[in-house]
């Protein structure tokens, strides 16, 4: 990660007036020159403020003017720089630390797992097969013959297995169409009803496997009503209510609704890995421009085939602004191990099962090669740890030996990494860009899709942070049931499951590594770590005040009870809660 930009901190603290040397004084500068006098708009003073700079400073006070960071320091330092129209607000010893950056979620899709019209089947109001079942039959007595049941991303059933498929489905609604997506995304589950709408399979005609995609078939070769990846998913997906002909209108109310929902946690930057159609990028724009879009969103579009990479590269192009910013591509190279569908050299596994090359290596060199020399970034789903040689492969094609730290490209989740494939992450200057609180939720069923063997190498964060890998967090809602940012905290610190067992815990991070990653790590991720991710002189003011001391807890309750109480995204938004103090001094 590169040292922080002390060019653009002294240009910025130039604007600021005589009284800005003192406040300077405190962090070590050198300010001979001083502009007009021009003092603080907002002063948070008598607080903990966990800088995340170079040396991790802790400072009393900041000052912000306009969008920026304008000093921090001690209180009497900043207090040089109100003026009568300063807010100044008293934090009663409460923590402030940069705004979280996520690095890995959708918030397009978490937002639009709120319509009213779902059937609610995420967890944890729904954990069982018989409980999905028992919702779904009650859903079908209200619903008109022939009417929708559409559940929203979606099922985790942790209790009394989930192995079942359109068999069960239309025991509970034989005259309702059913699409139900796994919460993960790499896989639904329809009944009989649903795959006649979407004509699989119709007048005796086996439909194809859309590229990418598997229908799943049993021994007679009729559809089991399993549809593995997105694009055997669209064909249903997109038929059924609640998914199908979104308006513009819609969609940004979608954002905007998880917008409210992430800045409310502490929030305040998003990487939106999945883009699924240019399109969507213009309703983002549409916020951006009417100044509705109070979150920053770095942006990566979604690469279904060799054929769209190629049509995507000669029409669209990277731009960047401090809110919206498009900065490369995205690949889905295996699936989930819920799905069965991740890329693992041991195909004995239940979590490879039924993994399959989403693209045959020669291709996938080929669109990575092209995506490469666009200068933009390529962020790879991946879980398994061929999936992952596979995709470092074609890296190494692509750049030759030219190395590629200033490319910056991505893996996303790497479930499970071979130390041999470390080096290799680190030589090509790969950012793993990952979800500490996966280890949380899903580690008992990493476990009972592995084996002990493979469970050593479950997300080893120490020890890429030790071999110089940048690590970055996210929550990847609506794949994971949550969205705050404790739970990566929770994961990356006690690597402890909900039944209990710790995995690996000679890789827990400490707080300090865990908040850099969630910040620094993360705003390093979209190439941001001069503008974003540290409380330093210059940088956006993007702050969080959190209830807690970060760098003080340690017991599984404190990360439960954590939350934002203010917060602060520039001059665009911010966000009191009743517990901040407020006052002069």
């Amino acid at each position: 990660m590169s040292a922080p930009n002390t060019t653009m901190r002294r240009r910025s603290f130039l604007k600021y007036s005589a009284a800005a040397v003192g406040a300077a004084a405190c962090l070590g500068g050198d300010w001979d020159t001083v502009g007009a006098a021009e003092p603080a708009n907002l002063v948070l003073r008598n607080g903990k403020v966990i800088t995340v700079d170079a040396a991790d400073s802790i400072a009393q006070a900041v000052a912000i003017h306009g969008d920026e960071i304008m000093a921090v320091g001690s209180n009497a330092a900043i207090d040089l720089l109100t003026g009568p129209n300063t807010q100044v607000i008293n934090l009663a010893g409460k923590t402030v630390t940069p705004g979280i950056i996520d690095a890995h979620l959708h918030a397009l899709y978490y937002g639009r797992q709120f319509w009213e019209g779902f059937l609610n089947i995420r967890f944890p109001g729904i954990k069982s097969l018989s409980q999905l079942l028992a919702a779904i039959e009650a859903r079908a007595q209200t619903t008109p013959a022939g009417g929708w049941i559409s559940g929203n991303q979606g099922f985790y059933l942790t209790q009394g297995g989930g192995d079942f498929d359109k068999t069960e489905l239309d025991a509970v609604a034989p005259n309702h169409p059913v699409y139900l997506r796994h919460g993960s995304g790499q896989y639904s589950i329809v009944n009989s009803q649903a795959l006649t709408v979407a004509e699989i399979d119709k007048d005796g005609i086996t439909t194809p496997n859309p590229f990418g995609g598997v229908i799943v078939r049993g021994p007679d070769g009729k559809p089991t009503g399993k549809l593995l990846h997105y694009p055997a998913e669209n064909l249903v997906m997109l038929k059924a209510d609640g998914y199908r002909d979104l308006s513009d209108e819609t969609m940004e109310n979608d954002i905007k609704r998880a917008q409210d929902l992430l800045l409310a946690a502490g929030i305040t930057s998003v990487q939106d890995v999945i883009i699924g159609e240019p399109d969507h990028m213009r309703i983002y724009r549409n916020l951006a421009q009417r100044n509705e879009l109070k979150l920053r969103v770095y942006m990566l579009l979604y690469i279904n085939s060799e054929e769209q990479a190629q049509q995507y590269v000669e029409a669209l192009h990277g731009n960047k602004s401090d809110f919206l910013t498009f900065g490369g591509w995205k690949l889905a190279i295996d699936g989930g191990p819920a799905a069965g569908t991740a890329l693992m050299y041991d195909t004995s596994l239940p979590a490879a099962r039924s993994a399959y090359y989403y693209y045959e290596p020669a291709m996938l060199n080929r669109i990575v090669k092209l995506l490469h020399e666009t200068g933009l970034q390529i962020s790879f789903h991946i879980t398994g740890d061929k999936g992952i040689d596979e995709a470092l492969d074609a890296l190494e094609a692509a750049m030759g030996s030219s190395g590629g730290s200033a490319s910056r490209h991505r893996i996303e989740h790497g479930l499970f990494i071979r130390p041999t494939s470390l080096q290799r992450i680190k030589d090509l200057g790969v950012v793993m860009s990952v979800q500490p609180q996966f280890i949380t939720q899903f580690g008992d069923g990493y476990l009972a899709g592995t084996n002990e063997a493979t469970m050593q190498y479950l997300m080893p964060f120490k020890t890429m942070l030790d071999e110089g890998v940048p690590l970055a967090f996210g929550c990847d809602v609506p794949a994971f049931p949550f969205h705050e940012p404790k739970w990566a905290f929770h994961g990356a610190t006690l690597r402890r499951t909900a039944l209990g067992n710790v995995y690996n815990p000679e890789q827990r991070l400490n707080m300090h590594q865990a908040l850099r990653a969630h910040t620094m790590g993360s705003a390093y991720a979209a190439f941001e770590e001069d503008r974003k991710g540290s409380i330093e002189v210059g940088k956006l003011a993007d702050l969080v005040v959190w209830n807690q001391d970060l760098y003080s807890m340690s017991d599984p309750e404190q990360f439960a009870d954590l939350e934002a109480v203010m917060i602060i995204v520039s001059r665009t938004y911010t966000s009191y809660l009743p517990s901040v103090v407020r006052g002069r001094r």
